[in-house]
């Protein structure tokens, strides 16, 4: 497995995580700042791979895109 492909995947079970802790009755606001926190630094270490193999930025945050689940 490739390092963007584990990049990904990570974003994706944090991504996940982070909804299924908002959906709770009552969702843990620490827990939720940590798993945003979480979040960003994978988007910044995706986007930050992509640049160091060529791929541009708006390449980079597409991906992330994709795979970010839709909620506010």
């Amino acid at each position: 497995m490739k390092a963007r492909d584990l990049l990904l995947s990570a974003y994706r079970v944090v991504s996940r995580e982070l909804l299924r802790e908002r959906r709770r009755r009552f969702p843990d606001q620490q827990r939720l700042s940590r798993l945003k926190k979480e979040r960003l630094a994978l988007k910044d270490r995706l986007a930050q791979h992509q640049l160091a193999t060529g791929s541009t930025l708006a390449m980079a945050l597409r991906i992330v895109a994709r795979t970010k689940p839709a909620f506010a």
